[in-house]
């Protein structure tokens, strides 16, 4: 073989190598070839599931290819048995609704590796479809090593993850009954709304209790207005002075009732979120205290908004710090309970991720190109609900407002692309300054607007001088 064929063949290797679809030693290993040997494939549904074993093993052990189980606990048992007892070392399936969870659960605990497969990422082949067909299928591409799994996070990360999603449904089924509080309140022509900026506040809930409680002259109803209050005790004498109905009354009690009912529900959530992280695994000292993040040395670290997770014992930055090994409130934007809700879903443990492009991709932060007769057609991100992307989005209003590094980038960004495609590329550099700072240990440092607009400023000069120089023109300077 000549010199510049061997060279091709390395690149061509190199290339299907980067591809990671499995380690490429030679040309001929990237034929299709067995990857999964000792793999079956399970399709789930909420009454059976059904399970195809690899033909190879079904034939050795005389036992048929497919079989069908109740999803009793009784029947993933029996399922998760006929795996150990063939020796299936891998099984795949599909995420299919919340079914998955008990049964990958059952096989990972007997040691049997799950490959859990995103529905949108796997189709059947045109033709019949039918659930046994499904599951061989699921087995035959798992056989060949043609399926990616998901990411799904272990252990107490797992179990963190359930309480703040549950913590998220809460507070939007409290919201629901905030807004039908206000709703009786305004046909009482009670218009509390316009002199409080939250009527759920210390002093909203305080007038409501009192209206609650039969009182109804407005001056002693403004007597329990908050000191902090921007509006003025006369307006507030005058917000109270309502139309009083009783079926208003009766719904605005109904209401306040399940508003103080899933309240206390936030309290016992946060106490098993608290326990749950006194006993995560630390990667500082316990006597290690969480550092002041440089832009906030003049607010106060205590506080925290009205949604904010509660700890009793100690302080939730300090717990964060031990845990993740570096302070992550150093990242313009992010607070503990920013970190929290991204931490749950992602872990602190990133080598699932080999690179930060890796972790971004996986946010749904990155172009999904799709190129066909060597044009690009669309260059859409993924839609993606991942929890963890919602909680980077929500942060990018308040970074727009700041004097940093990247809230000069998404500002340069949103004149020239819009503030859609400017949010996705903010969160983008703020995942990948989140992973490096949960990887490396170290704290995110924020080089300033003033170096942002100078460095930019210059990499713009020297591509105009490029430009000029591939055209043969000289630049001059502006007098």
């Amino acid at each position: 073989m000549s010199k510049k064929a061997n060279d091709k063949r390395k690149e061509v290797i190199k290339l299907l190598r980067s591809q990671k679809i499995r380690d490429v030693q030679e040309i001929e290993s990237y034929k299709l070839s067995v990857c999964h040997p000792a793999s079956a494939g399970i399709d789930l549904g909420s009454r059976e599931i059904y399970l195809a074993l690899s033909p190879v093993i079904a034939a050795e052990m005389e036992l048929p290819i497919v079989h069908v189980f109740n999803t009793c606990t009784q029947g993933l048992t029996e399922c998760k048995d006929l795996l150990v007892s063939c020796g299936i070392s891998t099984v795949s399936m599909e995420s299919t609704s919340v079914y998955w969870t008990t049964i990958y659960s059952m096989l990972e605990s007997s040691g049997i590796e799950v490959c859990l497969v995103n529905p949108k990422k796997f189709r059947m082949v045109p033709g019949r479809k039918t659930d046994i067909l499904d599951c061989q299928w699921l087995q035959t591409l798992h056989y060949y090593g043609l399926l990616s799994g998901s990411f799904v996070p272990e252990g107490k990360i797992s179990e963190l993850r359930s309480y703040m999603r549950e913590r998220d449904n809460i507070l939007k089924d409290r919201a629901r009954y905030v807004q039908r509080m206000q709703k009786a309140l305004t046909k009482m022509n009670l218009l509390l709304h316009n002199v409080l900026s939250d009527i759920t506040g210390q002093s909203g809930l305080s007038i409501i209790q009192a209206i609650l409680a039969g009182e109804r002259d407005p001056k002693v109803l403004a007597s329990y207005r908050s000191l902090r209050v921007k509006s003025s005790e006369e307006e507030i004498i005058a917000s109270p002075s309502g139309y009083y109905k009783q079926d208003q009354l009766f719904l605005l009690q109904t209401n306040y009732d399940s508003f103080v009912f899933f309240t206390n529900k936030l309290y016992q959530i946060d106490a098993q979120i608290e326990n749950l992280l006194k006993n995560f695994p630390l990667k500082k000292e316990p006597t290690d205290t969480c550092p002041q993040p440089r832009e906030n040395k003049k607010q106060n670290p205590k506080r925290q908004g009205k949604n904010g997770i509660r700890v009793k014992n100690g302080d939730l930055n300090d717990m964060l710090y031990r845990i993740v090994g570096s302070d992550l409130t150093t990242i313009p934007g992010l607070q503990a309970n920013t970190i929290l809700q991204i931490l749950s879903e992602v872990g602190t443990d990133m080598s699932k991720f080999p690179t930060a492009n890796h972790f971004a991709s996986y946010l749904g932060f990155v172009p999904h190109n799709k190129i066909t007769g060597g044009r690009v057609i669309s260059s859409r991100t993924d839609r993606i609900n991942s929890p963890a992307a919602q909680a980077f989005k929500k942060v990018i209003p308040s970074i727009s407002q700041r004097d940093t590094a990247l809230g000069a980038f998404y500002r340069r960004i949103v004149y020239r692309v819009g503030t859609g495609k400017a949010v996705v590329a903010t969160c983008r550099k703020l995942a990948i300054a989140f992973y490096y700072a949960i990887t490396q240990g170290k704290e995110f440092i924020d080089e300033g607007k003033e170096r942002y607009i100078k460095r930019q400023e210059e990499r713009e000069r020297n591509a105009l001088t490029r430009l000029a120089a591939k055209y043969n023109m000289k630049l001059n300077a502006a007098s």
